[in-house]
């Protein structure tokens, strides 16, 4: 029987990023140099010169992205330095780090009704903004006593489609600073802080066309350090008998196309739905109404040998409980489930091993309406969302404290051209909130750091 761990206050398990970590080890055991200048007169002392080159390396990779953005444009050195793979590697696990030990950065995305009487058209205009969350300010964001740091989100990348480019958009995806926007009629990639995206390519495999998003999902191949996108389709447009493929498409690759996996996928995947990605895999739901007799457990999808299996859920332990009352998420680099509604509270149950998985249960929150645990803070407090609002949870005490919540409502949204006070989004339907990792990882071969 696993453990309960009621207002635990214990810390989240570090990231698990083996190919990164190995990949900075390997090039400090290469002994990395800068690109060689032109000769000067001065006598050469390697030593010094390779305790300078270690001291710029420790330097640059400490650099948030926008500050690397100018340095690359300064010379050819600097770019090279910058745009070398194992650099974007080293920058992005000292990101990981900071954001772990300290958890405040998030990317917001706000999804807007084109016209102010809701019709179910929304805007084209797609706008990423960056919000860096202290643990100390949230209260006073709270209280709404003038106007903190923590109370502004500030513009990193926009782009702007033709009207009618798509219909319906859905939940976004984030991995390593990339962030996957899905909707009706293709499927785009985004690196906001590096503003670099592209509009993944058509495909002809669906032939079922509905009114909604196909199941998606974006997630890293540890064994070869691509990022890849997956998405399931319907390979049969009889209603009677529905099969689905799968398709993968690499980000930054040559070939640039979809192809079809060797395998299918064993059982229907719910549909709209955005995939989970942890350790290496992306989790889906299965769509039990039109497979009454599947497993009770999530469809995994390796994206290292591109095959499935099946993630059991706890489902034996709680039996009354739905696949609608269950939200998956990875959090602290482990796969993570929360149950609540018909629970009256919430559970967050967490597993290591996503092939044969032993849950535990980690957190017991008192909280009766549906939250999504949005990132472990310090001294054991859980940042949850519920709607539109953000408040901390305390383990400790088992409990909310007043004034400790903050509506995203009262965000002001800041772009270059704008003032001090921002503005408030109007014809509102959703925000997207994503824990966010700014990174170099570029989407296109020539990827720029440029400001578009």
């Amino acid at each position: 029987m696993s453990r309960l761990l009621e207002g635990d206050d214990t810390r989240l398990p570090r990231v698990d990023d083996t190919f990164t970590q190995k990949t900075v080890n390997d090039a400090r055991k290469r002994k990395w140099r800068m690109p060689q200048r032109k000769q000067t007169k001065r006598s050469g002392h390697p030593a010094g010169e390779e305790l300078l080159d270690e001291m710029v390396w420790e330097i640059l990779i400490r650099l948030p992205v926008e500050s690397l953005a100018r340095i690359k444009l300064v010379s050819k050195v600097w770019y090279t330095i910058i745009s070398q793979p194992v650099f974007v590697r080293a920058h992005l696990q000292c990101s990981k780090q900071k954001q772990h030990h300290n958890p405040s950065s998030f990317l917001i995305t706000p999804q807007i009704y084109l016209h102010s009487n809701p019709s179910g058209i929304f805007s084209t205009n797609i706008r990423f903004f960056q919000w860096s969350l202290q643990e100390d300010d949230l209260p006073k964001v709270a209280t709404k006593v003038g106007m903190s740091h923590s109370s502004s989100a500030m513009l990193l990348h926009g782009r702007h489609f033709p009207a009618g480019k798509f219909g319906l958009v859905s939940q976004m995806a984030h991995c390593d600073g990339l962030v996957l926007l899905p909707t009706d009629t293709n499927a785009y990639v985004f690196n906001p802080a590096t503003r670099d995206g592209i509009a993944l390519p058509r495909s002809h495999h669906n032939v079922l066309q509905r009114l909604v998003c196909l199941p998606i999902g974006l997630g890293l191949d540890v064994s070869t350090g691509t990022y890849k996108v997956a998405r399931s389709f319907f390979r049969s447009c009889d209603y009677n008998s529905v099969a689905m493929g799968m398709e993968v498409i690499t980000i930054n690759c040559r070939e640039g196309s979809w192809r079809e996996t060797l395998v299918d996928p064993p059982y229907l995947i719910l549909c709209p739905q955005t995939a989970i990605h942890c350790k290496g895999c992306l989790f889906y739901f299965i769509d039990r109404e039109n497979q009454p007799c599947s497993p009770q457990g999530l469809l995994r999808f390796s994206l290292q040998d591109e095959t499935f299996g099946i993630t059991l859920l706890l489902n034996n332990l709680y039996p009354t409980v739905e696949d609608e009352d269950i939200v998956i998420h990875e959090l602290g680099g482990e796969c993570a489930t929360f149950f609540c509604k018909s629970m009256q509270r919430v559970l967050i149950w967490m597993t290591r091993d996503i092939l044969v998985p032993e849950w535990e249960c980690h957190y017991v929150m008192n909280v009766s309406d549906q939250c999504l645990p949005m990132a472990s803070l310090s001294n054991g407090e859980i940042l949850l969302r519920r709607g539109h609002c953000l408040f901390r949870y305390y383990m400790k005490d088992h409990g909310v404290k007043e004034n400790d919540m903050f509506d995203i409502d009262e965000l002001r949204f800041l772009g270059p051209s704008e003032d001090t006070l921002g503005h408030a989004w109007e014809n509102l339907f959703w925000f997207d909130l994503l824990y966010y990792t700014p990174s170099l990882v570029p989407v296109t071969p020539k990827a720029s750091l440029h400001a578009s």
